[in-house]
């Protein structure tokens, strides 16, 4: 166990694979693939997918959620149902053998947005790592981004411990890292982070204090599945150390926000990263944004119902509404643009044009 180490679970990343080897059900949208290898400096091949998370809605504006460095996008179960008659939902997933720099990412999920949620109004969501990208994203194709909320960003990455510690557990021999429990565990930071990799319900009662030696090992092997050594360099190189670089020298620059409405929660008691001051640093480059502190929350966050309800604070900090607002500018442009053909169609053929 991590403790046995004098590493605290909450001390690195938040991880939440699934219980099962990857596999992208519900893909909705996909980048070409290439024959993976393993090596940092390979010919990166894109195999990454998005998932509709909630039910199929055209209606309504799209959340893209955009996740930690687990990559398997499956954080935020217990928030998703609050946002289902608000937002599809929908997340970014990697398979273990990705290999997507930094760009490529921004470039796959800039392409969904041109696909999924054309003339409709788009929220991202971004945890950690994925707030990195998140941001990134509204930066490069800021006309497609109409509301952004990240919890706890790692665009601090390159100043934290973290930076130094995380890129040391990549170094472990194979079998150290896949079969011990210390090798791993830290990288999780909440109490019952083993119970969804187990394969046990965490709705159906509190989790115990300290797991299981068996659930431990149990958890270890299938997170070694879900992030692989190789697949944890990567993403520390390519997707934090070389994205929040990027994103930090478009903050530095300055100018409009990205998107026109911004909201960052910070967990009180996340020791993986300095969420708290991040979030004050955003908020001055960010102007117009809103920041929220969660004095209970530690940093895997969108998986605590009771220190967090995404919606509410959504709502409360205007995020909800704006987001809502430019949904029904895009769909009523939509609609207007579709009358102009018709009519110009049907003045081509020498009818009569319809009425409004």
């Amino acid at each position: 166990h991590a403790s046995a180490c004098g590493i605290a679970p909450s001390r690195m990343l938040c991880l939440v694979p699934q219980p099962t080897a990857w596999s992208p059900p519900h893909r909705t949208h996909e980048r070409p693939r290439r024959s993976p290898r393993c090596s940092l400096a390979a010919a990166s091949p894109r195999d990454f997918a998005f998932r509709r998370l909630t039910p199929e809605r055209p209606e309504l504006p799209v959340l893209l959620f955009l996740p930690g460095i687990d990559g398997t996008g499956s954080a935020g179960a217990t928030q998703w149902p609050r946002l289902a008659s608000s937002f599809e939902v929908h997340a970014l997933s990697f398979a273990p053998a990705d290999r997507s720099s930094f760009g490529d990412v921004l470039s796959g999920c800039e392409a969904f947005l041109g696909d999924t949620a054309a003339g409709r109004g788009t929220l991202l969501v971004g945890e950690s790592t994925g707030a990195v990208a998140a941001l990134g994203l509204a930066y490069r194709a800021p006309d497609a981004v109409d509301g952004l909320c990240l919890v706890n960003p790692a665009t601090g990455y390159a100043g934290s411990a973290l930076s130094t510690l995380a890129p040391l557990l990549t170094r472990l021999p194979r079998g150290v890292y896949r079969a011990a429990p210390y090798a791993v565990t830290p990288l999780f930071g909440k109490r019952d982070w083993f119970r969804s990799i187990v394969g046990e319900d965490a709705t159906t009662g509190p989790p115990p204090l300290l797991p299981s030696p068996a659930a431990v090992l149990s958890a270890s092997g299938a997170l070694a599945d879900a992030l692989p050594a190789e697949a944890l360099a990567w993403r520390l190189e390519e997707h934090l150390r070389k994205g929040s670089a990027a994103v930090n020298g478009r903050l530095a620059a300055g100018g409009r926000a990205p998107a026109s409405s911004t909201l960052l929660l910070a967990g009180g008691r996340d020791l993986v990263l300095a969420s708290p001051a991040e979030t004050s640093r955003l908020q001055q480059r960010l102007p117009g944004s809103v920041r929220k502190l969660l004095p209970s929350a530690g940093h895997a966050c969108l998986d605590d119902a009771r220190s967090l309800n995404l919606r509410l604070e959504l709502a409360q900090s205007g995020v909800l509404s704006a987001v809502q607002r430019a949904h029904a500018g895009r769909r009523r442009e939509a609609a207007e643009a579709a009358e102009r053909v018709a009519a110009e169609a049907s003045e081509a053929e020498g009818g009569e044009t319809p009425p409004p």
